[in-house]
Parts: C-alpha cells; sequence; structure tokens
C-alpha cells in the first residue's frame, strides 16, 4: 500500500483480514533503521481493520513492513507500507472524490517517469551511510544530507536526535552539507587530515595501534540521516502538472509522438530513438536536466 503523506495528520489507514471480530497484533518494521512499533486492534465485522500512521512516522518518505498476527500467533497478512509525499497534492487538482482519485493514479504514473529521468526523485529519506572511520574528525558524505538522526559505532548507537541530552556528543553537517562532525560541548577540535602515526614495536600477544580523530579507522560507522529535499522544488511541481495534463488529455501516446517512417504496405513501423528516452513532454525534460548527475557513486574512474 502506498499512502500520500500530505494533511491532515495522522493518517488512517485500512486492511481487510480474514477473520471479522477478532484482535490482531500490529508490527511495523522500519526498513531503515529496522526500529519496530507494536500495537493491537480488533477488526470488524467485515474483518476490516484502520491502522493510524503515529505522526511521528510521517516526517519523513518511508518504507515500513506491516504484518498482522492472529491470537494463535499465525502471521494473517504483511505488506508494504510506503509513506509518500507527492511531487502534487491530487487534493489540490481535484474537487470531488473520484476526480482526486483519478489525479491520485495520474500523479502516481507522473512522478514515476520524473523519477525514472532523473534517477534520483525529490523525497525527503531517512537513509543509513555504513563505512569505517576516516581517521580524522570529518567523515564526508556523498548524499544530500540534512541531518544526523542516529550513529551507530560498532553496532553500538552512541547518538540519537530525538534524545541528544542522553549522549555525551553530538553529531552534525558541516556548514557544506558535505561531511559530519563531531561536537563535544560545542567546542570540536577539527582534524582536518590525518594525523602522522609513527612506527610502533610490536609484542607477540598484542598489536598496539593509536587510533586518532573523531572517526577511528579501527571503527565502524552507520549513521542514519535525514536526506534529500526538504520541499518539493516549484519547477517539479510545474512538470508534475505539466504531465498529469498529458496524462489526462491522452497526450502521451509514444507511439504516434515518435514514428519517423510508417510503410502501410507491410505495416513497418519505425520508430525515432528519443521513443525510449525523457518523459514524453520536452518542457518537462528541459526543467528536469538541471537534476540530472552523470556520477551516481563516488570511485575512481
Amino acid at each position: 500500500m502506498e499512502v500520500l503523506r500530505v494533511p491532515p495528520y495522522p493518517i488512517t489507514t485500512t486492511w481487510t483480514l480474514p477473520l471479522a471480530n477478532h484482535q490482531y497484533d500490529i508490527r511495523v518494521e522500519d526498513l531503515v533503521d529496522h526500529s519496530v512499533i507494536e500495537s493491537s486492534a480488533t477488526s470488524n465485522q467485515n474483518g476490516v481493520v484502520t491502522y493510524q500512521i503515529p505522526v511521528s512516522q510521517l516526517s519523513f518518505d518511508r518504507q515500513f513492513l506491516i504484518q498482522f498476527f492472529g491470537q494463535d500467533g499465525n502471521l494473517d497478512l504483511e505488506s508494504n507500507l510506503d509513506i509518500i509525499r507527492p511531487y502534487v497534492d491530487p487534493n489540490d487538482l481535484g474537487t470531488t472524490a473520484s476526480e482526486i482519485a483519478e489525479y491520485k493514479k495520474w500523479e502516481i504514473v507522473s512522478r514515476a517517469l520524473i523519477d525514472t529521468y532523473t534517477n534520483i526523485g525529490f523525497y525527503n529519506k531517512k537513509t543509513a551511510i555504513q563505512s569505517r572511520g576516516t581517521g580524522t574528525d570529518y567523515f564526508p558524505v556523498w548524499k544530500d544530507v540534512n541531518r544526523v538522526l542516529k550513529v551507530y559505532e560498532n553496532d553500538v548507537l552512541i547518538y540519537d536526535a530525538d534524545s541528544p541530552e542522553l549522549y555525551r556528543y553530538v553529531f552534525k553537517m558541516t556548514p557544506d552539507q558535505t561531511a559530519i562532525y563531531k561536537v563535544d560541548s560545542e567546542n570540536p577540535v577539527l582534524i582536518d587530515s590525518p594525523v602522522i602515526r609513527l612506527p610502533l614495536a610490536l609484542g607477540d600477544t598484542d598489536f598496539n595501534e593509536f587510533d586518532y580523530g573523531a572517526f577511528p579507522k579501527a571503527c565502524d560507522y552507520t549513521f542514519i540521516v535525514d536526506e534529500g529535499f526538504r520541499a518539493i522544488p516549484p519547477e517539479i511541481q510545474y512538470a508534475t502538472e505539466l504531465l498529469i495534463d498529458d496524462l489526462k488529455c491522452g497526450r502521451l501516446d509514444y507511439f504516434s509522438r515518435y514514428v519517423t517512417s510508417y510503410n502501410t504496405d507491410q505495416f513497418r513501423i519505425q520508430f525515432d530513438k528519443k521513443l525510449l528516452e525523457g518523459t514524453g513532454n520536452i518542457i518537462v525534460d528541459k526543467i528536469l536536466d538541471k537534476y540530472l548527475n552523470s556520477i551516481n557513486k563516488v570511485g575512481v574512474l
């Protein structure tokens, strides 16, 4: 199930289960940090269970696994629960329930076309970054990170943005949003390059090594971060509206727009290569071109 992340909050979902008037245990797992929220609900006479998504789960575009367990402990239903912010709110485009439902369908298709073309999407997600320490006080990031939510050092939670008072250190983003750094009493001492290490005489029973910086190389780190677009860019909203209008009016007939030759003798049709490129609307393609990134993964050429 895909739920559009638009106000008013909270959002209520309905699920049809095998048993009527039956109590179900509900387990909702976040597929990023694998945190779990458990609750229970009773189905009505038609076997329908309502699950209200907590406001705390509506801060990001997220993917959950939702499971319903009967009183016997058996799993009666398992499904995805995707909470996605639309590029255009269907409620602003339609007036009746049927119109809103139709615009919701067109918005999903338009959003998929834009995501495929840009290969990024314009979401605000909670994602995980996992790597070894850098040996400095800067941990460079490749993604568009807005803030750090949780930090695990060697699988031990050392920071949680929901309760920072419980931890000695606070993890923040540098002003240019390119690296994570650690703050101790708001007075960080930053090491901007690896420290020169002196060779050590190793013994027979121990291998000593000095670790420097806020992120020692001997440690593994997992960062749960707030990544992506905090708000939908206005031009993306406009591009989505253009695609929705094309879909509504039937102007995205690829087979009729990219035909370069047509031979009625043997029904031979030749399509332009642009058939497999773009969204079908050249104006939308030009709007999206500014967001294209030819490098999707950092590495060595």
